[in-house]
């Protein structure tokens, strides 16, 4: 008996001892990849509008109308559909007079003038080369602000998995250089991440004022970006 009982009092000494010396951490990396990949564009948006002043709010409003109609009809009748065309910005707002300030006098209170309304609309156009000649109709119609331009992708998935395709590769061949340098190998993969995407961007844009020959237009290229965190394993040099 006594045997029985020092020979279970040195196991569980020995599993106790075992459990309270875990294996050492293996240590980690974490690198990040960054790609972009260059795209000829396929549609465009752009948001025209106007602005109307008057003395009385509802006179802003109805001059606004006016322009607005016939921006809307002219670009329709370049063969734009309605559902291309949508109301982006709508305003309506008093202009106050800015009273100067008199010797020894305190300055008169803002006062109301007049009214200022505005309205944008946002044309979406598929077919690049009607670009210039939707701005040119939209500006000859009234419109007296061309408030954004861009250019657009349909389908961008095949675009931004090539990005994340070399920004993954970007990563191994850094996370590689540093294990080199330490004289470690770079073990497997335990955590992979894709960081925040940018929408696509412009690489160059260009448009001018309207003209007689029409506005031109240079789509060039735009860029879609992907990111990705990886952490590898780091393993002792090989023997």
């Amino acid at each position: 008996m006594l045997v029985l009982a020092l020979f279970a009092l040195l196991t569980v000494g020995d599993a106790a001892a075992a459990q309270g010396s875990p294996e050492p951490e293996v240590p980690t990396i974490v690198v990040t990849g960054n790609s972009d990949v260059s795209a000829t564009p396929d549609r465009a948006a752009v948001n025209l509008g106007a602005v109307a002043e008057a003395k009385q709010a509802i006179e802003a409003q109805k001059q606004l109308n006016q322009i607005m109609q016939r921006v809307v009809k002219d670009i329709k009748a370049l063969g734009i559909a309605d559902e291309k065309i949508r109301t982006d910005r709508l305003y309506l707002y008093p202009i106050y007079s800015n009273p100067g300030r008199k010797t020894d006098q305190e300055p008169d209170a803002p006062r109301i003038v007049g009214y200022r309304a505005a309205n944008t609309v946002r044309v979406q156009v598929d077919d690049l080369e009607r670009i210039g000649s939707v701005i040119d109709a939209g500006i000859t119609a009234g419109a007296n602000q061309l408030a954004n331009f861009s250019f657009e992708l349909r389908e961008d998935g095949k675009y931004r998995r090539e990005a994340l395709k070399l920004a993954t590769q970007e990563a191994r061949v850094k996370a590689e250089a540093i294990a080199a340098a330490m004289s470690l190998q770079l073990g497997e993969v335990v955590e992979i991440r894709e960081e925040g995407a940018r929408m696509p961007y412009p690489v160059e844009r260009k448009y001018a004022a309207p003209a007689s020959a029409g506005t031109p237009i240079q789509p060039g290229q735009i860029e879609v970006s992907a990111g990705v965190s990886i952490r590898f394993k780091l393993n002792p040099p090989r023997p």
